[in-house]
């Protein structure tokens, strides 16, 4: 009997210790404050779209190893991986630069986001963060450009004012890499004014992928052998385990200090400087690709990545003619990007160096006339980009110049928009919405050294123009319940890397060339969805909706000088260029269910499913659509104990749903695609003091070890792992 208590007690703590993944209750969702679909603070319930809320105890308790594995806890938004420090967001078929992140009102895309697979989301510390907000669907009527797919706004902490000091620490282990992150923080605030900084260093070893494997996935991802360097030659070594993805380990540190002055109740200033910096990151898919038993590479990998963001936020909510409330964010960026390959055997490794320094200034402004609420503001951004390259002898480290990936002499884009935004409460249940945005871009780069290139201008530039609108209704069922409709457009204005990127791509079988004809890409999206609270204890959330979009950028053939190739580096080579050579439609559909059991248990289980396809002289699959995907999970929740078991899964992806000339990397899939795959999840957490102030978080991941890859990714998914961590508050 004891032996079967304490059995008992053992599978009883399993079951509390997991996370109760959003444990919020429907009803706490419905009265959330938003701040990234209108830019000020609006409740759930009154916005006519799908949006996620991840809040600052969620954060906590999901406590996954980078920001981009967050989103995949969402259950809504589908993740690509190249290298372990790698996590491409894909919302709604949209990825890389056609979605929008944005740190507390700053909008991060710059002037050499790509329309691959970009990984600049692990740059977001997990440990500053008070909240994230995921906006589905087009974002660009607040936010201009990039929105096509939706906007990510990570929201950071920021000191509580008249709180005396505060910190934590918090230490995090995970066996299936080795990972160990550290994080301190320290505040001090008095009634007007407060500080606070915080400090995270993570380190990552090479990944372990799961034993067990299907039929389906075969070898995929087996590791056997790698590259390596001795005695000055490049060398194959035999792995002691396939299983280990040697070559993919990488560190990142993360800083952000904060000052918040608030000279009375109407009015605060915020100061803010937030740093990323990692070690070298290896590019492991390309690390992986092999010619015949050789490996293609030696080296690639991208050099330690820098950002440095400093930004004023000034809000003022003392009631005037123009506006009841005013919000102004001013803001500096610098990003500093390498990338660093060499052939295996050869001694020539190549440098190209990216420097990107944007400046920005939003204002903001809300006013409240009778029944209609009137957001209206401006935007104002520039990007200045530098590029430099070089070949480096490994064995001599004697240089030469080579080939910039963008013009060597600069590139600047800059902006100005402009929008208004009107909401009428037309009844107590009836909210209308509506909204237009005009964006204007300029473009300019500048050529200097046409050694390489000798038909290059010595400048090329571009103006554009983009207009767009959304129209939303909202119905109140209840307090807990609601219907809307949406119907909006979005753009992505060209940016330096579509009109004036030159590199060549696999030497000798293609060139991508400059291109200043480029139209803004646009979409338009109508989407009807509800949320329902059927019972007290059930509730139901759904959407579908249907998105066209025409002048995609994507790479074309190209001519030059009516010829479709040129001799380059002793080659004949095919001659590209980016242009607007696609139309599209996406449509698709969200599905959620909630059952709270009790007071205690909960419930839950969600899926996602997209289509897309290009039109033209035969319709092809679009790329960066993934499969169908979701997440489940049983919660609980009580006193100091949460706990969940959940899983997270994915459809196949057949052969012939690939975008073959695209970004969904079928060379690093299965001859049949992508299996589909699911995973069993437990994690929860207990605070061990009446005062709450040291919690306790244990999780087991892929606890049946499978081995899978998601759609798209150039690496293979973690085995199993558990992790172990502790949080103090003081």
């Amino acid at each position: 009997m004891i032996q079967k208590n304490r059995l008992f007690f053992l599978l009883q703590f399993l079951v509390q210790t997991a996370f109760a993944q959003q444990a919020d209750s429907t009803l706490q969702k419905m009265n959330e404050l938003v701040v990234s679909a209108d830019r000020f603070e609006e409740k759930y319930k009154d916005l006519p779209r799908q949006i996620d809320l991840i809040n600052k105890k969620q954060i906590q308790q999901l406590n996954q190893q980078t920001a981009a594995d967050l989103l995949v806890q969402t259950g809504n938004v589908f993740v690509q991986k190249s290298q372990q420090d790698g996590g491409s967001p894909i919302i709604r078929g949209f990825e890389a630069n056609r979605v929008l992140l944005v740190l507390d009102g700053v909008r991060l895309n710059n002037a050499i986001y790509r329309s691959g697979h970009l990984q600049n989301v692990l740059r977001i510390d997990q440990n500053t963060l008070e909240k994230v907000e995921v906006l589905y669907g087009p974002g660009s009527l607040m936010y201009g450009s990039d929105a096509l797919g939706g906007v990510v706004h990570f929201v950071s902490v920021k000191p509580k004012l008249d709180n005396g000091l505060t910190g934590t620490v918090s230490s995090k282990y995970s066996f299936v890499n080795n990972e160990l992150t550290n994080a301190f923080g320290l505040s001090y605030s008095g009634k007007k004014w407060g500080v606070l900084a915080n400090y995270t260093f993570s380190d990552f070893g090479d990944l372990k992928q799961g034993k067990n494997r299907s039929s389906e996935i075969g070898n995929l991802g087996l590791r056997p052998t790698y590259q390596a360097r001795e005695n000055n030659k490049d060398v194959i070594r035999v792995n002691d385990d396939p299983n280990v993805q040697v070559g993919s380990a990488y560190n990142q540190n993360n800083l952000m200090a904060k000052f918040i002055f608030q000279p009375k109740s109407t009015q605060q200033h915020i100061i803010s400087y937030t740093q990323s910096g990692t070690g070298d990151i290896p590019r492991y898919d390309r690390l992986t690709e092999m010619a015949k038993d050789t490996p293609v590479y030696g080296d690639w990998y991208y050099g330690p990545e820098k950002f440095k963001l400093f930004s004023y936020q000034f809000e003022d909510s003392k009631k005037r003619l123009i506006a009841d409330q005013i919000k102004m964010v001013a803001s500096t960026q610098r990003i500093e990007e390498s990338r660093i390959s060499r052939n295996f055997g050869s001694t020539k490794q190549t440098h190209r160096e990216e420097k990107v320094d944007v400046y920005s200034l939003n204002l903001d402004f809300k006013k409240n006339w009778q029944i209609h609420e009137l957001r209206y503001g401006f935007e104002y951004a520039n990007n200045q980009v530098s590029s430099n390259a070089f070949v480096k002898n490994i064995n001599t480290n004697a240089t030469s110049p080579a080939s910039t990936r963008y013009p060597d002499g600069g590139s600047s884009m800059a902006w100005f928009g402009a929008y208004l935004n009107v909401n009428h409460e037309l009844s107590e249940k009836l909210i209308l919405s509506e909204g237009i945005r005009i964006n204007h871009t300029n473009l300019k780069s500048i050529f200097i050294n046409k050694s390489f290139y000798e038909f290059l201008p010595d400048l090329i530039e571009q103006k554009n123009t983009s207009l767009c609108g959304n129209i939303g209704l909202v119905y109140l069922i209840q307090k807990q319940s609601k219907i809307y409709a949406n119907v909006g457009n979005a753009f992505r204005s060209p940016n330096v890397d579509d009109m004036g990127k030159i590199f060549d791509s696999k030497v000798g079988s293609a060139l991508i060339m400059p291109n200043a004809n480029l139209k803004p890409e646009q979409t338009v999206t109508a989407e009807i969805g509800t949320q329902l609270m059927l019972s007290k204890k059930l509730s139901l959330e759904a959407n579908g909706y249907y998105t066209r979009l025409w002048n995609a950028i994507v790479v074309a053939p190209a001519t030059i000088n009516g010829a479709d190739s040129l001799l380059y580096d002793g080659k004949l080579t095919a001659t590209y260029t980016m242009a607007n050579a696609q139309n599209a439609y996406l449509f698709g559909y969200h599905f959620q269910i909630e059952y709270e059991l009790n007071k205690r248990i909960k419930i839950q289980s969600g899926v996602n499913y997209t289509y897309g396809r290009i039109l033209g002289d035969s319709i092809m699959p679009m790329d960066h659509v993934p499969p169908l995907f979701g997440r489940s999970s049983i919660s609980y929740k009580h006193k100091r104990i949460n706990a969940s078991i959940y899983s997270l899964y994915s459809a196949a992806k057949k052969l012939e749903d690939y975008y073959l000339n695209g970004e969904d990397n079928i060379q690093y899939a299965t001859p049949n695609g992508m299996p589909a795959w699911i995973t069993l999840n437990i994690q929860g957490g207990v605070k061990l003091t009446k005062k709450e102030n040291v919690m306790v978080n244990i999780g087991l991941e892929n606890i049946l070890d499978q081995n899978y890859r998601t759609f798209a990714s150039g690496m293979s998914a973690a085995g199993r792992n558990l992790w172990l961590n502790l949080r103090v508050n003081f």
